[in-house]
């Protein structure tokens, strides 16, 4: 069944009962706080590459909607570099991409070794939703991919990374088949590869169903037996129901087939051994998406073979991941992933 139109469909004989639902976005990027990783050009005399900036690229378009990318380019880069792509955080419903470098997380990191920055835009909300947020992030792959000699980059060594919501798209886009079910390359992207070398991913929610069962009920019914359905609280820990039901186009995983559904729409659902590297991470204690989803996913991938490491960021929040040793492990998968020269 092609998903797209499976929930399209499904949401043309439910769509009335979700009329008045409220969906209150949270800019989940103000709970992410960005931690500073160390930054070479602030201890010690290296100085700081020159970058260039492009920005407010398309990269496809979508029922009418442009999606644009943001570009932050090694100047000196004498040979195509690898590139690094980021894919914001927030509930897939807020958030953009980033229109400076330094905001893209993990900037330092990406900075110091000379990679190529991009910061995409995908659907958000209703406009979004599932699979249509994941088709939007593995355009944006192609387009870059597609125009590897404008960027001076090279096509083979692309690397993903994103927090939260971010960090789910990031997983799918590295863990999904070529043929994945997503409605497809937009026209002038045919026949481009959206695959990536490897996904730095953190804070993850990796389960919707499980994600959907540690929230609580979102369900109203007044006087009369009329039953709707309430929008999101931010003072409601883990308030997941209200936000998916927006995502999967009022689909709750009420039955067994949408439980197929959800499912399919997150890393969970494609653990398999011949996925690429991957680097998932969690914050011990964090508050927004609780249970340790990227361990659970990492523990089932490790299980079936796949090329993955994990870190766990002891007492941390949903943000950015830090703890001795931290650096280390995300700089040896960059030079892993990306081949680049461990001596520099």
């Amino acid at each position: 069944m092609n998903v797209e139109f499976g929930i399209r469909n499904s949401i043309s004989n439910r769509g009335r009962l979700f009329t008045r639902t409220m969906f209150i976005v949270i800019g989940l990027t103000l709970l992410i706080q960005q931690r500073a990783p160390a930054d070479d050009y602030k201890s010690t005399t290296k100085p700081r590459p020159a970058y260039r900036s492009e920005l407010d690229i398309v990269y496809c378009t979508v029922d009418g909607k442009d999606l644009k990318l943001n570009a932050f380019l090694p100047e000196t880069a004498t040979n195509p570099v690898p590139a690094m792509v980021e894919i914001h955080g927030g509930w897939w419903s807020g958030g953009g991409r980033a229109t400076q470098v330094e905001r893209a997380e993990g900037w330092q990191f990406f900075m110091r070794r000379d990679l190529a920055v991009f910061s995409i835009e995908y659907r958000l909300g209703k406009q979004g939703g599932f699979p249509q947020n994941i088709r939007d992030c593995r355009n944006a792959i192609r387009f870059i991919r597609q125009n590897a000699k404008r960027f001076k980059i090279d096509p083979n060594r692309i690397d993903v990374t994103g927090g939260s919501a971010g960090g789910h798209l990031s997983l799918m886009v590295a863990m999904v088949a070529e043929d994945f079910e997503d409605g497809g390359p937009t026209p002038g992207l045919e026949g481009i590869s959206a695959g990536v070398s490897g996904s730095f991913s953190y804070i993850p929610p990796t389960d919707f169903v499980r994600f959907w069962n540690q929230g609580p009920e979102d369900v109203i019914t007044n006087s009369e037996g009329t039953v709707t359905f309430r929008g999101p609280d931010e003072k409601i820990p883990y308030d997941s129901h209200p936000r998916l039901r927006v995502l999967f186009h009022g689909l709750a995983p009420d039955t067994e087939a949408h439980k197929a559904l959800y499912d399919a729409m997150c890393p969970i659902g494609h653990v398999r051994k011949d996925v690429p590297p991957l680097l998932i991470c969690d914050g011990e204690k964090d508050p927004i998406v609780p249970g340790l989803h990227g361990q659970a996913l990492y523990q089932k991938l490790q299980a079936a073979g796949a090329d993955v490491t994990y870190w766990m960021t002891a007492n941390g929040a949903h943000r950015f991941p830090s703890g001795a040793g931290f650096d280390k492990v995300l700089d040896d998968f960059l030079i892993r992933t990306l081949k680049l020269d461990a001596a520099r």
